[in-house]
């Protein structure tokens, strides 16, 4: 951890308090155990490459008020009206990314109003494990691995503004490409 800052790491030693607010600056925690303690999260659809230093689950990033900093924030610059339009986006590009899958043979799992879509593959295709690991290994596209109802799931939803149909179809097209068996190391 000395790498991470050469004047803050040494200064940690120095707390007697296993965390203090510095102004200016934020939280110096000295154990790290308690930081991890305090900003653990855990999902299913999160892949985390090491639990003691994936800033997703323990950072100010994912706490619940840095989330709600981030919604303020883009409420402030947009406007009610303007994050309608892109929640409303999002949920008619998740329902696009849907009916695309389904039309070549995929289960949706879920029916949501939400912009994020579950998914099975067809009977006969690799495993909704394998085709996460290898879109993410090639690059294709991010998704993850979730469980609905009991069962694996390729979850994919829509958060960015610049998300557009074409995304949708090049998400799709990677999904099909990457559930064949055989086919899951050519990039789509």
């Amino acid at each position: 951890m000395r790498a991470a800052h050469p004047v803050a790491y040494p200064a940690l030693g120095l707390l007697r308090a296993p965390a203090r607010r510095v102004p200016g600056l934020g939280v110096l925690v000295r154990d790290a155990a308690l930081l991890k303690q305090a900003f653990h999260v855990a999902t299913t659809y999160m892949p985390s490459p090491g639990l003691d230093r994936d800033p997703f689950v323990t950072s100010l990033l994912w706490s619940r008020r840095f989330m709600g900093l981030r919604l303020f924030l883009n409420l402030a610059a947009a406007g009610w009206a303007g994050y309608a339009r892109h929640v409303e986006r999002a949920v008619h590009l998740s329902r696009l990314i849907a009916d695309g899958v389904a039309a070549r043979g995929w289960s949706v799992a879920n029916d949501s109003p939400c912009g994020v879509v579950c998914m099975v593959p067809p009977e006969g295709r690799i495993p909704p494990a394998t085709i996460v690991r290898h879109m993410l290994a090639r690059g294709d596209a991010w998704v993850s691995l979730a469980r609905y109802e009991g069962r694996e799931v390729v979850r994919a939803c829509v958060t960015h503004g610049r998300t557009d149909a074409g995304d949708v179809d090049r998400l799709v097209a990677c999904l099909e490409s990457a559930s064949e068996v055989g086919s899951a190391e050519e990039k789509c």
